[in-house]
């Protein structure tokens, strides 16, 4: 005999749904609800946009728009300004005016040295360069404030070459706006660069005391080099004109 055999058909009938409304924004008094851009697109100012939804620091805000400055210095926009306006909407809503300004890089840097300024060039273009050399060089970005820091290090280097008088100048920028390039023009006033004049040792035995000028490795009549000085030992200098004495201190009996 056969077995019935039992067959379930589903049917269902899809009946049109109106579309879904998104929801609605959380808005709380001590959260940014929306970021606005104003003078550009979110892409120009990433580090601002993405605060939608996080707590509101003007604090934090403030940090934030000096990184994204500097990071459109870097990408050439030289004059690029950020300022951020609170108002009151769905939370608080940050309100970005960004002003880019023209692109520019750079087509030249020059150092104006003088007479007796026998520092390599080579240190000094070196000294300056960021980010691999997409900053602050020939064919790169101009960002002033990394520039300012560089040229800190660099009278660094020029004093423990010997230049204790240096003196380097802010960098004057020229644009031309039409071309988009900037040239920089960076005043040095090297001043004389000094000699040692004796090296001695105090304290001590005799034979340590000749060790250690032995181990110094510096004479009297060489260019004073501060970083040598630094790694073997540590001295007293006594400045004169032209000249540096180096008296290193030893503990112990003479």
């Amino acid at each position: 005999m056969r077995r019935a055999g039992l067959a379930l058909v589903f049917a269902a009938c899809h009946q049109g749904q109106a579309p879904r409304e998104p929801l609605p924004l959380q808005c709380a008094e001590d959260r940014v609800g929306r970021v606005l851009i104003d003078g550009g697109t979110r892409a120009d100012v990433p580090e601002l946009a993405v605060l939608e939804g996080t707590l509101d620091d003007p604090d934090r805000t403030d940090r934030i728009v000096k990184v994204s400055t500097d990071l459109l210095h870097a990408r050439g926009y030289s004059r690029a300004q950020i300022a951020v306006e609170r108002q009151e909407g769905c939370g608080v809503e940050l309100v970005v005016h960004l002003d880019r300004g023209p692109r520019f890089r750079l087509a030249r840097i020059t150092f104006e040295t003088r007479s007796g300024d026998t520092f390599p060039a080579k240190i000094r273009y070196a000294a300056i360069e960021d980010a691999l050399g997409t900053v602050n060089a020939v064919g790169g970005s101009f960002v002033a404030d990394r520039l300012g820091r560089a040229l800190e290090g660099l009278e660094h280097q020029y004093q423990d070459a010997g230049w204790l008088d240096v003196a380097i100048d802010r960098a004057d920028a020229t644009y031309d706006d039409s071309a988009g390039k900037v040239s920089l023009t960076i005043p040095i006033r090297a001043g004389e660069r000094y000699k040692l004049g004796s090296v001695v040792a105090t304290g001590g035995r005799r034979s340590t005391r000749a060790a250690v000028i032995d181990a110094l490795g510096l004479r009297g009549g060489d260019w004073y080099d501060g970083r040598a000085v630094r790694e073997r030992i540590e001295v007293h200098l006594n400045v004169s004109a032209g000249s540096i004495d180096l008296e290193a201190v030893l503990g112990g009996a003479k």
